[in-house]
């Protein structure tokens, strides 16, 4: 993660705990309409853009994509930290797609509230894509795996073309809310809160696959594409334990 990434992710995580209830009402209605917006966009090309894919896999032209998921020894010499349970998906690649993407990354920068939407928005976008995709009839060109215990992952049997691989890794961070008073808390009782949040790390990258060889790509803590965080937001259950704060 960037120091800046870092930095970002860490006033986020203090300015969760002031959000208001309109603000979280205005962003799943944001949510919603940007849902609706890329299904009917992304769709429009859909066919397009798995027509070579559908035919490579028809005549037997596969190919096979490998990777691993670790951060970088720190000191000269020391050994990588594999990740595991990174999950990865290989999509057809789709220039409106990629250009979505990167617009949500662009205008994380604006201030703390779109950073703070920019993952939710990422995880709309991708489902949108994988809803027309699936809508077109090609469903079968969403490919998933997550890393193992030693951080490695592999897809067999990929049609030969460009696809767009995006993973994710998360980390959860729990906490617990701010105490209130009797009062409050009979009021508010129904009220959503924030129990803590997860760090998300994405990697996004072009992968060609060619028949019969097999495609390398690894995934590390130096061309990490966007760190953002998504919100535990619940209402208290006053029959669970509560949260132990985290170190």
């Amino acid at each position: 993660m960037t120091k800046r990434a870092s930095r970002m992710t860490k006033r986020a995580s203090r300015m969760t705990s002031r959000t208001s209830r309109p603000r979280m009402l205005a962003s799943a209605l944001l949510l919603w309409l940007l849902g609706v917006a890329s299904i009917a966009s992304a769709a429009g090309d859909v066919a397009g853009l798995v027509a070579p894919l559908q035919a490579a896999r028809e005549r037997g032209a596969l190919g096979s994509v490998g990777g691993r998921a670790y951060a970088e020894g720190r000191h000269g010499g020391a050994e990588a930290t594999p990740y595991a349970s990174v999950s990865v998906l290989l999509l057809p690649r789709s220039a409106e797609f990629d250009a979505e993407l990167e617009a949500i990354k662009t205008r994380s920068r604006d201030s703390l509230d779109a950073y703070i939407e920019a993952e939710p928005k990422v995880s709309a976008a991708r489902l949108a894509f994988e809803q027309a995709l699936i809508d077109t009839g090609a469903g079968q060109l969403i490919l998933g795996e997550a890393s193992d215990v030693a951080g490695t992952f592999r897809f067999e049997r990929v049609p030969e073309g460009t696809w767009t691989l995006l993973a994710w890794r998360e980390t959860p961070h729990a906490k617990r809310p701010p105490a209130q008073k009797r009062s409050e808390a009979q009021r508010y009782r129904n009220r959503p809160q924030v129990f803590g949040h997860t760090t998300v790390v994405f990697w996004w990258m072009s992968v060609t696959v060619k028949a019969g060889e097999e495609a390398m790509v690894r995934l590390h803590d130096r061309n990490e594409w966007f760190t953002g965080i998504r919100e535990d937001r619940r209402v208290p259950d006053e029959l669970q334990p509560a949260i132990p704060r985290t170190q």
